[in-house]
């Protein structure tokens, strides 16, 4: 089978179970300042999105906004500047459509602006989410990623956040992908699907 990571559906990661009394820390470079997103940032937000091919129809970005927590699309801004260089949003999707996440919150549209990139700004948004997710009482948390976005399944995977082996050719990519950004293939210590329903990310699903 071919393994072009573009042409493939995208890769699901979930947060443990056993890190939800742990949120990750988040603390910005110098430089940098983060808040919620205010009335007036559409433009720049959606600027930044178009330039990773993530352009959005207004219908679509109306539909992302609602479905945002509040207080939970974060920007990160150059201080010195003024401008935008990281986002990523809490956004409550259960049902993404392959599984059904009850009460699931997903890490929504991170990315970093090329100028800033190499800064961890990905990394820093989104352990904001993360504990925008915690806070809120979310026990099943995920991230949904392309599998040739490396730099992105490297900071998902630093995170914390682990592979969900939905099937058997996952778990092929996973070995495959994890050569690439040298992390360890575990699949003994990953979830997987049970009957088509994943309530939390640490389960007897591993079963």
């Amino acid at each position: 089978m071919s393994y072009d990571e573009h042409k493939l559906p995208c890769l699901y990661l979930l947060w443990p179970e056993s890190l939800l009394s742990a949120p990750p820390s988040a603390v910005l470079p110098a430089g940098y300042v983060v808040r919620p997103y205010a009335a007036g940032d559409d433009d720049a937000l959606r600027h930044l999105y178009g330039l990773e091919n993530w352009a959005m129809p207004d219908e679509e970005w109306r539909d992302y906004k609602d479905r945002i927590l509040p207080d939970g699309l974060f920007l990160i801004l150059h201080a010195d500047t003024n401008t935008l260089a990281a986002t990523a949003g809490a956004v409550h999707n259960p049902n993404p459509g392959r599984y059904y996440f009850p009460f699931g919150g997903e890490v929504g549209y991170l990315i970093v602006h090329p100028e800033h990139r190499g800064r961890r700004l990905g990394y820093q948004v989104s352990a904001m989410v993360v504990r925008r997710f915690i806070s809120a009482r979310y026990a099943s948390i995920r991230v949904c990623v392309q599998g040739f976005r490396s730099a992105a399944i490297k900071t998902y995977l630093r995170l914390g956040f682990t592979p969900f082996l939905y099937t058997e050719d996952v778990s092929s990519r996973w070995q495959r992908i994890c050569g690439q950004v040298g992390r360890p293939f575990e699949p003994e210590r990953w979830p997987r699907p049970n009957n088509g329903i994943y309530p939390t990310a640490d389960t007897a699903a591993l079963k």
